[in-house]
């Protein structure tokens, strides 16, 4: 079984009984030696009214809304409705933009200057003019405007991060729900997204929240991150990329970086958003590191995707390859080359996922409970509709020992973690060397997913055993993704190892790879897909799915 899932334990044993009845096999019982864990869901990025672009979109909820909707209690959104999750989170993290923490906080304190007046009635009409006309030209150009001073402008952003960290504080209950203080660093050159969210261990945080003004560069914002935090322990904290999928490459750019570099980017960003309401970032369709299953809510970068539409003409090859360098597959390849290359992979990402809410809605990421991500944009369903591309968002499950900060951010920095499109697939990803280890006779020390191959004698070869059991919906197939150094190559190989017509409720699969050699550059990780259901827009069917984090063969 599964252990210590804490919540649905009647759905759980309907499900087995389920499994039972079609002769579907169990999930195999946990006979590892360490300790027991369960399954924690969350989300690591939503935003409230103290992100610029959230406010102007009308939204007027702040942290404490958010957690507390986490929870499962209400928010009022933007067209004075009421929404509630169907099922609470265990933890949560609101990750507000920090770049305009000054002008959010001018604005709230004294509403009554112009530029604030123009901003407010821009955020209450039901148009697009505040976030098109006032945000986007202030984000993009990467200047500051507070609209005060230097010294109160820092005093202002200083205050509003307080009041964010004591959001989280108050809603914190160790054992029960888990906040995480957080704020998201957003360099956006040609209005593309090169984001991370910034998740901290712990209430020890730095002054003021790392910003793309002070820190404008990936570089710099790592290099804040060791000064600021990483060398004032008790501070921790982990920087999670995101919607590489609309950032045509520039969150994972290594061009000049030297192998220290390297190793700074890889201390930090143990951790990637795989999937969220503006796109699926796991492999770009009809690209070199993609399959079938691949063209899965697919959205383009923002500049060309409005190109396309101008000038009512279709993507060039040399677009459709830059697009696909900011997909996780390729990504992958690219640290196993670089670690190849250079000893160092600094793309030895686990797999998160999240809404990325605009509307202080963590969690809220099922397709028939989806009051939308953006604000007033989302009131009707018409106004959704001109987003068709876009989804709910994902969920990110955690393995710990239990529902604390310390425990589930140990976690997130050994990856034992894993992304969902939105579903509550249970899924436990393990690997031995042990001969004759399968579903039914797990090894007492076995890797789970984000961990390294163990120690191995030369001819032996890692089997995997794979457990998954699903939500509302049964399991229709589950893959295995094989990336392995080939020279100056990296080849892949994606392997079917359950398919299922007609679905099951629960399965445990093993596989052997009989191609591994001691030595090779490898990584190993799981996808499991639903049946087909219906998507939001009512127009379409999906297939919701789970990707687990790799696990590698070196470190």
């Amino acid at each position: 079984m599964f252990m210590g899932l804490n919540y649905w334990s009647g759905v759980i044993v309907a499900l087995l009984l389920a499994a039972v009845a079609t002769s579907a096999p169990t999930v195999a019982a946990n006979q590892t030696s360490q300790h027991e864990k369960s399954i924690y869901w969350g989300d690591l990025h939503a935003h409230t009214a103290y992100s610029m672009d959230a406010y102007v979109l009308n939204t007027q909820t702040t942290p404490e809304d958010a957690y507390r909707f986490a929870q499962g209690g209400s928010i009022t959104l933007p067209d004075g409705g009421e929404h509630r999750l169907k099922r609470p989170l265990d933890f949560a993290a609101v990750t507000d933009h920090a770049e305009y923490f000054g002008l959010i906080n001018v604005c709230r304190s004294e509403p009554q200057r112009p530029y604030c007046k123009e901003l407010a009635e821009a955020a209450a009409e039901n148009s697009r003019r505040g976030f098109v006309d006032i945000f986007l030209p202030l984000i993009v150009s990467g200047k500051r405007n507070c609209l005060v001073d230097d010294s109160r402008c820092a005093d202002f952003e200083a205050n509003l991060w307080q009041r964010s960290i004591d959001a989280a504080e108050a809603a914190n209950q160790p054992g029960k729900f888990t906040t995480f203080i957080a704020s998201e660093w957003t360099a956006s050159p040609d209005n593309l997204h090169w984001h991370r969210n910034l998740i901290y261990a712990n209430a020890s945080v730095p002054k003021r929240a790392i910003n793309s003004f002070d820190q404008p560069t990936q570089e710099q914002m790592w290099q804040a991150l060791k000064d600021q935090c990483r060398d004032r322990a008790p501070c921790d904290v982990i920087a999670i990329p995101h919607n590489g999928n609309i950032g045509l490459g520039g969150s994972y750019a290594t061009a000049g970086h030297t192998t220290k570099l390297l190793g700074l980017r890889a201390e930090f960003e143990k951790l990637v958003e795989i999937h969220q309401h503006k796109g699926s970032s796991e492999c770009y369709p009809g690209s070199m590191y993609s399959d079938e299953s691949c063209d899965f809510e697919i959205a383009l970068p923002i500049p060309i995707r409005d190109d396309l539409r101008l000038n009512k003409r279709e993507l060039t090859e040399q677009e459709k390859i830059d697009i696909a360098n900011g997909y996780v597959r390729p990504t992958l390849a690219r640290g196993l080359k670089l670690l190849n290359s250079q000893g160092v992979n600094p793309f030895r990402y686990g797999f998160v996922g999240a809404t990325d809410s605009h509307s202080a809605q963590p969690g809220s990421a099922e397709e028939d409970n989806w009051r939308g991500s953006l604000g007033q944009w989302d009131d009707n369903l018409n106004d959704r509709q001109m987003f068709a591309n876009y989804n709910p968002g994902g969920l990110t499950a955690i393995w710990a020992e239990e529902n604390t900060r310390q425990a589930l951010f140990a976690a997130l920095q050994r990856r034992e973690v894993y992304a969902t499109s939105g579903t509550r697939i249970k899924l436990r990803v393990r690997q031995t060397f042990t001969a004759g280890a399968d579903c039914d006779a797990v090894p007492e020390q076995t890797k789970t997913m984000g961990a390294s191959l163990g120690e191995h004698k030369k001819t032996q070869q890692p089997t995997f055993i794979i457990e998954a059991m699903q939500d509302q919906t049964p399991i229709a197939a589950i893959d295995l993704i094989k990336l392995s150094q080939n020279g100056d190559q990296v080849d892949q190989r994606v392997i079917a190892l359950g398919n299922y017509p007609n679905g099951r409720a629960s399965s445990c699969v093993t596989w052997r790879d009989s191609d591994y050699i001691k030595g090779d550059m490898a990584l190993w990780y799981v996808r499991v897909l639903e049946q087909p259901t219906q998507r939001w827009d009512q127009k379409h069917q999906i297939q919701e799915r789970a990707w687990s984090s790799p696990i590698w063969s070196l470190e």
